[in-house]
């Protein structure tokens, strides 16, 4: 198919200074997001208002329309998940539609509703403005998905500096404790919806990342479901039973992180034909039965695994530290399964939660040459092969639809590479070059990144004889790929930048995702925390038997009024009976 190769990796440039004011680092989590900034002390986790590093992934609307982001939209979701929206990050880079009530959003406008409460945590602790970010992905997400992050990012008012697979950032939160020490580290990232697996060498200050492999749908929150599977058949709960199954499937999430300490845990089983919430009987999960329950997931961990030890030609046992990342990895199973495939336990190292947003402070510390990582270098590899479609000439007819990569996964990035193909008849004038991503023989198996024409090509004379033209990709460190072809007798070119096409927002579409979130009503900042009492406080109300309610009531009508009046001493002292009545009735379920 080639005849030549030119393969160049581009050395990643940066500033000798920067200017332009803090740039945070921002873990984009599946279940939660996180908030990041280096000092001169290390990089450190961003808290909001309330001394919480962990922003919920979950955005609803409330009865007035108002928008609610984060813990508020959490409670909303356990009793009125028609109207809230959690786990989109897995539908990143498609067309899939979210509905909140009678609101149709993208996965994409939602995250940026995301990041821009992730942005204002960030403000409000720095006391600054801030409107550069570098954002985590999982590397396994694919160009569209990537530029779907950045256009989030856009949407939510920040430049997107970097775009960072979250297993080096992981990687890089734990090798800065220890940069010069040589050694093999395996990342398991086991998040609320992706599972990534990277393998790195660390080196005098070097980060190398050799292979990665992972599940873009596998993560904590497929834990959950399986328990909430085996809760829902023993309550006779079928999949319309609505806010029922939504609070069930709250309590299997927490039953689910108390197997991570004990060795059993009450699982409280609604009555299915109930109109309110009222516990029939309860059950009791041991550990073994869940991860009986979850073994069919733990099994996909393993291959994982597998498949990228074996792209990176590397040995379990030359594994030298083994690093889990991602609060899906406190589980018991997926830690004892690590230390079988590894035949060695975890290192100890930043808190599993934390560690991919310490690392992208770090990453933004290196786009702006912080003294504190300024002796840091770090590389990373492509994920996935990216190549065109070529045809093949058989005995009596043409073959097409082949895949022929140019760029081979785990190939270190920022990188440059040329492939030298030919026209298949001698009176070609134009060549369509798709562009595909993938590891399938067959194009019609992998993902259509985009295409473009190549015309100008002057036919040969006689019956025989191919025109050539050199297809060169160019991948950025940012995950974008621009693929330019040029007639070698001719010097003809052509080129599209496939950030533009797929993942892309088009200008018509960005000013509209923009109009939309402008309308949205957003909570000030001084209200959130009563806002976030009464949703908590409906939400428990919801789980409650009669009983407990008749307990509960006073102190919920008394705190609502408060609020309707909008007196603030008023709604103080009704925020703490509010505070201590939920104390007394406890779960309720």
């Amino acid at each position: 198919m080639s005849d030549e190769v030119d393969d160049e990796a581009d050395a990643e440039t940066t500033p000798s200074t920067d200017t332009g004011g803090a740039v945070i680092g921002i873990d984009l989590g599946t279940t939660h997001t996180l908030v990041s900034v280096l000092t001169d002390e290390g990089p450190v986790v961003l808290r909001d208002e309330r001394g919480e590093a962990l922003i919920p992934s979950a955005v609803a609307l409330d009865d007035e329309g108002t928008c609610l982001v984060g813990q508020a939209a959490l409670e909303r979701a356990a009793r009125n998940p028609e109207r809230s929206a959690r786990w989109f990050k897995r539908d990143m880079g498609s067309d899939v539609p979210y509905a909140l009530g009678d609101v149709r959003m993208s996965p994409t406008e939602l995250s940026a509703v995301l990041l821009r409460e992730a942005r204002t945590v960030a403000e409000l602790a720095l006391g600054e403005a801030v409107d550069r970010a570098v954002i985590t992905v999982p590397a396994y997400f694919q160009e569209p998905q990537r530029a779907a992050t950045m256009e989030a990012g856009a949407l939510a008012g920040l430049e997107v500096m970097r775009v960072l697979n979250e297993p080096t950032a992981a990687a890089m939160a734990h090798g800065l404790q220890d940069a010069e020490t040589e050694r093999s580290v395996a990342v398991l990232d086991l998040g609320g919806g992706t599972l990534d697996i990277t393998l790195l060498e660390i080196y005098d200050g070097v980060i190398e990342v050799i292979a990665t492999g992972g599940d873009a749908r596998l993560g904590g929150e497929d834990f959950t479901d399986a328990l909430l599977a085996l809760a829902a058949a023993e309550a006779g709960m079928g999949d319309d039973a609505g806010w029922r199954r939504s609070l069930l499937r709250r309590e299997c999430e927490r039953v689910k992180r108390a197997l991570s300490q004990a060795d059993a845990a009450t699982l409280p089983l609604p009555d299915p034909t109930s109109p309110m919430w009222r516990t029939a009987r309860t059950l009791t999960v041991s550990r073994p039965a869940f991860e009986a329950a979850c073994r069919p997931l733990l099994g996909r961990i393993r291959r994982c695994v597998s498949d990228a030890l074996a792209a990176g030609g590397v040995a379990p046992e030359s594994i030298d530290e083994v690093l889990l990342v991602g609060g899906a990895t406190h589980m018991t199973s997926v830690r004892a399964l690590a230390s079988s495939i590894f035949g060695r336990p975890a290192a100890e190292g930043p808190d599993p939660e934390l560690a991919v947003a310490l690392g992208a402070a770090v990453q933004a510390g290196l786009v702006t040459r912080h003294a504190a990582v300024r002796d840091v270098v770090v590389t990373d590899v492509l994920s996935h092969s990216l190549g065109v479609e070529t045809a093949k000439v058989g005995e009596d007819r043409l073959l097409d639809g082949y895949f022929s990569p140019v760029l081979h996964r785990n190939t270190t990035i920022p990188v440059r590479r040329v492939e030298r193909l030919y026209t298949m008849h001698p009176k070609q004038t134009e060549v369509v070059i798709k562009v595909y991503q993938g590891e399938h023989r067959y194009t019609r198996q992998n993902r259509l990144l985009g295409e473009f024409t190549v015309g100008g090509i002057p036919p040969l004379e006689g019956e025989e004889g191919q025109q050539s033209l050199d297809v060169a990709f160019t991948h950025d460190v940012n995950g974008l790929l621009e693929v330019e072809a040029t007639v070698t007798s001719t010097g003809e070119t052509a080129s599209i930048l496939i950030e533009q096409q797929a993942g892309r927002l088009t200008d018509a579409a960005r000013a509209r995702a923009l109009a939309s979130l402008a309308r949205l009503k957003v909570h000030p900042r001084e209200l959130l925390p009563n806002k976030l009492l009464l949703e908590a406080a409906l939400s428990r109300h919801a789980r409650l038997d009669p009983k407990s309610r008749g307990w509960l009531d006073p102190a919920l009508t008394q705190f609502e009024e408060a609020l309707a009046r909008e007196q603030p001493e008023r709604i103080e002292a009704a925020a703490v009976a509010l505070r201590a009545a939920l104390e007394q009735v406890g779960e309720g379920a």
